[in-house]
C-alpha cells in the first residue's frame, strides 16, 4: 500500500512540477491598452521593438495609431490600412510622426511610398506592398483583423514577416535617412513584453 502512495505522491509532484517548468518557460500574456504596450523580438544582433504611438484623431479609417518598428539600426513608423475582403492588414511607411507633430508640420506624417514610386516608376510596387502585410493574434493564436486602437486591448503577439525583404534590398523606401543601408532582420513573432505606466503622447496629426 504504501509504495502505491508514494508512487502516487511522486507522480504528483513530477506532475506540478512539469507544470511549473511549463509556465516558467510561457509565462502568461499580460493586458495592456494598445497604446502602453510594448513588443520585443530578441535576435543575434540585439532586440527588436515594436510599438503604437497615438494620435488625437484618426490618422486613417483603420487607427488612430501609428506604428513604429526599432532595428538595431534606425526607427520606422508605420500607418495602418485595412482591404476589403481576405487581403488584410497593410503597413504604409511615414515620416516620424512625433517629429512632424512637435515642428507643427501641417498634414502631420509624410507619406514615403507614394514619394518613392513617383521617382522611379521601375521601382518593384508590388513587392514592396507584399512585404508590408502586418499580422496580429491574441493570446490563443487567433488572428485578428482590425488594427489596435488606442485604449483598447492590445494584441498579444505581432509579426510582418517579410518586411525583412525590403530592409534588406530597399530600406531607404521606409525612411527618410538618406544613408539607410541593409537592415537584416530575421522573420519572428514580437511578443508584448511590457506595459508602460501610462499611455504614450498624442501627436497631433
Amino acid at each position: 500500500m504504501l509504495p502505491h502512495v508514494v508512487r502516487s505522491v511522486l507522480v504528483v509532484a513530477l506532475g506540478w512540477i512539469m507544470g511549473a517548468i511549463s509556465a516558467l518557460a510561457h509565462p502568461p500574456i499580460i493586458s495592456c491598452p494598445a497604446d502602453q504596450a510594448v513588443y520585443r523580438l530578441q535576435t543575434e544582433d540585439g532586440p527588436l521593438e515594436i510599438g503604437f504611438i497615438p494620435a488625437v484623431s484618426f490618422i486613417s479609417a483603420a487607427s488612430d495609431l501609428y506604428l513604429y518598428l526599432t532595428t538595431t539600426q534606425r526607427t520606422y513608423w508605420f500607418s495602418f490600412s485595412v482591404s476589403n475582403g481576405y487581403s488584410g492588414m497593410t503597413l504604409h511607411p511615414v515620416s516620424d510622426p512625433a517629429e512632424a507633430s512637435n515642428a507643427g508640420r501641417e498634414g502631420g506624417a509624410r507619406e514615403l511610398l507614394a514619394d518613392y514610386f513617383a521617382a522611379d516608376p521601375d521601382a518593384a510596387e508590388q513587392e514592396v506592398w507584399a512585404s508590408l502585410r502586418f499580422y496580429s493574434l491574441d493570446s490563443d493564436l487567433t488572428f485578428k483583423f482590425e488594427p489596435p486602437l488606442s485604449g483598447e486591448p492590445a494584441p498579444a503577439y505581432v509579426m510582418m514577416p517579410e518586411i525583412g525583404l525590403t530592409l534588406w534590398y530597399e530600406p531607404q523606401v521606409l525612411t527618410e535617412d538618406p544613408g539607410a543601408d541593409r537592415d537584416p532582420i530575421p522573420r519572428g513573432i514580437f511578443e508584448l513584453t511590457e506595459c508602460l505606466p501610462a499611455p504614450r503622447a498624442k501627436v497631433r496629426l
